[in-house]
């Protein structure tokens, strides 16, 4: 969406909002949650809808007589009737499914707009299955606000069944714009209804009809506070604590008068920023700008602009917060642009993007850019790869490959379909490496299957498809290996002749070799097999040390393959550890192959691990055909 009309949907809305509750000044500024303390009270909460059946019949009485209202109320007719009719009644879920949060804000103020009584009581009911607990306490703050100008005393109601702590912030909410449209009526009813509150619903309470009744003296709020039978040391209390947020006569005058002070601290500071939402309240953005543009310390003059501008993003559109500060602060709102643009960006990122192009400086706009990318990939990186192309041309490549990066964590299979897409094969198999691990936790039979799937797989140089795979059976359990067995038994085997169930049974030794042995026989014949053999060997000898317990397990195997098992069980343990047991094998043949194997990697090592008498031992045990394969191995004399 473009600046100008978020702008024009911006004045419009606040206009809107200001003349139907006829907004007066700061009170509405400072936010719903700041203005209701709700600490942990050992009250208990006493219920005022208690005896249901019997308060209907009275509650309806004084809803038809005393109370009025700005529509008529449905009754069951017709509320029952709106349930089960042709049109489908709005459903939260589908709402905040919506790809932006912007997006979402806009369909459920549409909703609201439109709600009847009987869609109020189903969205409280959906709104139970939200997800987040910020998101839906707000939203459900909406849905008792709204309630509260069709009919305030079956919001109470319904805001009785939630939890005490929630339930004294939304009757503070209700009554609240009670008040706005009725003060008489919410009076009439706060006094039956108020004494049965906790301390800190009561407190609440009173604070909402204070602020709705600005322009009485303290002696008439506390003639109201003693209406509802609020203790008087409460009462004062809130009095003092709404003081500093009266609305001024003068704002202007105030301003100058707080900064006349020698020593200015935080309370001048705090002072200063109710005036300044008080003069954009009543004067606008560019007037507050005037004000503090002309503010001789800049430390000051930064601080400030930038505290007053983020209180204003909790009651004016975000959009317009940005662009007054673009064009009334410059270099002075720096601070407050870099959270402007990062709270932007979990709301709305592409109309954030688009709005950060407005700023003047290269330098800046190019590091705005950079955060609302940034801030949207760590959030949903899923989907700033999927429109990558909306994004400035620069951009994309970095973020194509920390967004794949970010999917591989959160969405490893949608990350697979742009695997391709990433131009450096060592970054590509980093990925790899970390998106197996990751859906081997979330759902490792489908993580292997794909695996299976994509033979094709590019695998640099010094790697293997068995070593990629490792990654991902790292998560083998005892309860997953044979539904894992069972996928692989499906495919053929490699170009080695090894099934990849002989990986599966192989990772399993680390956990639970007993397990492994168990699982050998659905392990196809080949060297797949002889390396579980040998896997299952390491995790014998890991735990007796002994030499004589993997002797014992070769029992259990072919005898074709001792030769086999022995010359590449060995060589696995440290060259010392090795070089002691070769003796110890059952079989002049097992001790004449595991020596071969002993001495080729000897040759092969930079830091040769044994002595010469330790290696004319290894080569008494070899036949002709060992000391003809070593021959062969061995480098050429140089000539």
């Amino acid at each position: 969406m473009p600046m100008s009309r978020c702008g024009e949907h911006t004045m419009s809305s606040q206009d809107d909002r200001r003349s139907t509750l006829h907004f007066r000044l700061v009170p509405f500024l400072i936010g719903t949650g700041v203005s209701v303390i709700l600490g942990v009270g050992t009250l208990m909460l006493f219920n005022p809808f208690e005896n249901e059946s019997t308060q209907t019949d009275s509650t309806t009485e004084v809803r038809e007589s005393d109370i009025p209202r700005l529509v008529k109320p449905a009754d069951d007719t017709a509320s029952n009737k709106s349930n089960t009719g042709s049109g489908e009644s709005p459903n939260l879920a589908s709402i905040f499914e919506l790809p932006t949060y912007f997006e979402s804000s806009v369909a459920l103020d549409s909703v609201l707009r439109n709600a009847d009584l009987s869609t109020l009581v189903d969205l409280i009911d959906e709104s139970h299955d939200l997800q987040g607990v910020e998101r839906r306490q707000s939203t459900q703050t909406q849905i008792f606000r709204k309630f509260a100008t069709l009919d305030p005393i079956r919001a109470l109601s319904h805001a009785q069944s939630f939890p005490r702590v929630q339930y004294d912030s939304f009757a503070s909410q209700i009554y609240r714009d009670w008040s706005e449209i009725d003060l008489d009526a919410a009076l009439t009813y706060a006094e039956q209804h108020v004494p049965t509150l906790s301390w800190e619903g009561k407190r609440a309470v009173l604070e909402q009809i204070f602020r709705t009744a600005w322009d009485l003296s303290d002696d008439a709020k506390l003639q109201i506070a003693a209406q509802l039978n609020v203790n008087p040391y409460v009462a004062d209390y809130v009095l003092q604590e709404i003081e500093k947020d009266k609305p001024l006569e003068n704002p202007t005058e105030a301003w100058k008068e707080v900064l006349s002070v020698d020593n200015f601290w935080e309370d001048e500071q705090d002072q200063l920023v109710q005036i300044a939402l008080a003069v954009i309240e009543k004067d606008g953005y560019a007037k507050f700008a005037d004000l503090a543009n002309a503010i001789p310390k800049r430390r000051v003059r930064t601080r400030l602009i930038s505290l007053v501008l983020s209180d204003q993003m909790e009651t004016d559109e975000i959009s317009t917060v940005f662009e007054q500060a673009v064009l009334l602060f410059h270099e002075t709102a720096r601070p407050v642009l870099f959270e402007c643009a990062e709270r932007w960006s979990y709301m709305d990122p592409l109309l954030a993007l688009d709005a950060m192009s407005t700023v003047p400086s290269d330098q800046l706009r190019k590091r705005l850019e950079e955060l609302v990318i940034e801030t949207w990939l760590s959030v949903e990186p899923l989907e700033v790869v999927r429109q990558l192309e909306l994004l400035p041309i620069e951009y994309r490549e970095d973020a194509l490959t920390q967004g794949i990066w970010s999917m591989s964590g959160r969405h490893p299979k949608e990350a697979t379909e742009y695997l391709d897409k990433v131009p450096d094969p060592q970054t590509r198999w980093n990925i790899m490496w970390s998106l197996l691990q990751s859906w081997a936790y979330q759902d490792i039979e489908e993580a292997f299957t794909w695996f299976l799937d994509n033979p094709e797989i590019e695998i640099p140089l010094g790697n293997s498809r068995a070593t990629f795979l490792s990654s991902l059976l790292s998560r083998v359990t005892p309860e997953i290996a044979p539904s894992l067995i069972e996928i692989a038994l499906k495919y053929p085997v490699d170009e080695s002749g090894s099934g990849w169930e002989g990986n599966i049974v192989g990772a399993l030794t680390y956990r639970d070799f007993k397990e492994a042995k168990e699982l050998l026989p659905q392990v196809r014949e080949g060297p797949g097999r002889l390396h579980v053999y040998v896997m299952i060997g390491q995790a014998i000898f890991r735990q007796d040390q002994s030499i004589d317990s993997v002797i014992e397990f070769t029992e259990e195997i072919p005898e074709e393959d001792h030769i086999e098992f022995y010359g590449k069980f060995l060589p696995r343990l440290s060259p010392q550890v090795a070089y002691e047991h070769v003796d110890d094998l059952p079989t002049p043949r097992a001790q004449a192959r595991a020596a071969l194997e002993l001495l080729q990697r000897a040759a092969r090592s930079s830091n040769p691990p044994y002595t010469n008498e330790q290696i004319e031992h290894l080569e008494s045990f070899l036949t002709d055909k060992e000391r003809k394969v070593l021959e062969q191995d061995s480098p050429s004399p140089q000539q």
